[in-house]
């Protein structure tokens, strides 16, 4: 079947089994997937970034709970002191850090997405980047082999301190999305990515497909953004490029997009398992949970698949692509004829 088969043949597939359900659905489906979130802030070196790197993991906490319904129980903070905020779990010292990394792998369900953000200063040499913590410093080497304990989960590193690009090659495999606020650890000047990265979700602005969520390529996409601005606005040269890498290559990009071949995962990673209202109704409603649970199964399938593109043949491809849009056709379908869930 070639691609312009694929468009004719899927399009009319959709339409004439729109109505059937998926055999997942059939089956039954697991409940919706429950975001885990681990903050870290590190050493702030001084008054005012220590100050800084709170306001920011405290307005991302807000965010989550309010904004984008993530449990409480679901979000750990780690501060650089932990008498720093009521709302702080402990202190990020390194070994706080494993602790609550593999905590966080035994209490995620297997289809839980996992963010880890780092907050703060790091430092570097040759390839290597270190996040600077009380006490011993964390590398991407070490905290890699912490997150073999995600065995199933999709996890997202977001290491947003200076100096911080070796995180990428460091910590590259499959499952695992890792962003860093520079491409280099020579790249050392104070970054401003986290705070507009927080921004992304406590303000509107990055919802750009505006589905009442945020993905973590929106995200990015924004927060690079607002860091190019900023450079702009105070006539000063860029000393901080971002990368993303999601398809476990360990090169990351500057402008990933949801084509891929790095942002094809990260378009479809949220924290918010369905637009509010209708995660509103799926909590009382254990039939609206596991139909969702199953969109996000099959468009989750879709973008990997997407991500896989020049591994497969053009017929191996377009097969695979005609049954997974067949699929999400008829979970669309039961969700219209359920109300209009999106």
């Amino acid at each position: 079947m070639s691609r312009v088969g694929l468009g004719a043949a899927a399009l009319g597939a959709v339409f004439a089994l729109a109505g059937a359900p998926s055999v997942a659905l059939a089956q039954g489906a697991a409940a919706p997937p429950r975001a885990q979130v681990l903050i870290v802030s590190g050493l702030g070196g001084a008054p005012e970034y220590s100050q800084l790197f709170r306001e920011q993991a405290e307005r991302l906490i807000e965010a989550l709970r309010e904004r984008f319904g993530v449990a409480e129980e679901s979000i750990v903070w780690l501060a650089e002191d932990a008498a720093i905020s009521p709302r702080a779990s402990g202190r990020a010292t390194l070994e706080a850090v494993e602790r609550e990394v593999l905590a966080m792998a035994t209490r995620a369900g297997p289809a839980d997405p996992a963010l880890i953000l780092f907050l703060g200063h790091g430092s570097g040499g040759g390839q290597e980047s270190r996040l600077n913590l009380p006490g011993p410093d964390l590398s991407g080497e070490t905290l890699s082999v912490w997150l073999s304990a995600f065995t199933t989960q999709t996890v997202a590193v977001v290491n947003a301190a200076s100096a911080s690009g070796g995180f990428v090659p460091a910590m590259a495999g499959d499952r695992r999305i890792v962003v860093t606020a520079t491409r280099s650890p020579r790249e050392r000047d104070h970054s401003h990515f986290g705070g507009f990265f927080v921004d992304a979700f406590a303000l509107d602005d990055a919802d750009v497909d505006k589905d009442e969520r945020v993905s973590l390529l929106e995200a990015f996409s924004y927060a690079t953004g607002e860091v190019q601005r900023r450079y702009e606005s105070e006539n000063e040269m860029l000393t901080e490029h971002a990368l993303l890498d999601d398809d476990g290559d360990g090169e990351g990009a500057l402008v990933p997009t949801a084509e891929g071949p790095d942002g094809a995962v990260a378009n479809r990673f949220f924290l918010a398992a369905a637009p509010a209202a209708v995660a509103q109704a799926a909590a009382d409603d254990p039939e609206l949970a596991a139909l969702l649970a199953d969109k996000q199964r099959v468009e989750d399938a879709i973008a990997a698949l997407r991500g896989r593109r020049a591994e497969l043949s053009e017929d191996e491809y377009d097969d695979r692509l005609e049954a997974l849009l067949v699929e999400l056709a008829g979970i669309n379908r039961t969700l219209r004829d359920r109300g209009g869930a999106r």
